[in-house]
């Protein structure tokens, strides 16, 4: 109940705030699937999240879960913890839970936001989950979150991609990259 009043309330801010575009909603297969971001600002997971089918799980940094109340509210909307500093083992295997329970499961492959419109590197994490969970993966592009009160942004969720047998993290991690490139070189202008 309280996901899906706050996410109607979160939806309805956000086409208030931005000129909303969501392009490529039926590329997002039933079951377990990860969902790879680019990431630049708080509003990305937020517009993610409120235009997928189903509930978006995704990992958050452990400062956003100091504050009680915070804590809850975001994790009734699908975050959970992740330490950043370390290889979290614990946060590794509730994200391979949540696909083995054919859950939508976000995160951002560059790991931290980019303050430029360029992509960072992505962290080889991705390529992890992907092998370990052998879930297919839907490149996601996150546009326009920087832009003034009324201006264009959106998300284009791209077509599936599937790593059968790919046990290479940094491979994996490179053409998921490139798959979201990809969406970012298609926008249209």
């Amino acid at each position: 109940m309280v996901y899906k009043i706050v996410r109607s309330l979160v939806r309805w801010f956000l086409h208030f705030r931005f000129n909303v575009t969501i392009k490529g909603n039926e590329n997002i297969p039933e079951g377990a699937v990860i969902l790879a971001m680019n990431h630049q600002t708080n509003w990305d997971s937020l517009l993610a999240g409120t235009h997928t089918p189903r509930k978006m799980y995704i990992m958050a940094k452990e400062s956003l879960f100091r504050n009680k109340f915070a804590a809850w509210l975001i994790t009734e909307m699908g975050a959970f913890p992740v330490n950043r500093e370390k290889a979290d083992i614990k946060s590794l295997k509730h994200t391979l839970k949540l696909l083995k329970d054919k859950k939508i499961f976000s995160l951002f492959i560059e790991g931290s936001r980019s303050q430029t419109e360029d992509m960072q590197d992505p962290k080889k994490g991705i390529g992890f989950i992907v092998s370990k969970s052998k879930a297919p993966v839907v490149p996601t592009y996150i546009y326009g979150v920087r832009n003034r009160w009324g201006g264009n942004a959106g998300v284009i969720f791209g077509r599936p991609m599937y790593f059968e047998g790919e046990t290479d993290y940094e491979e994996i991690s490179k053409q998921v990259a490139a798959g979201i490139q990809k969406l970012k070189e298609n926008l249209p202008t």
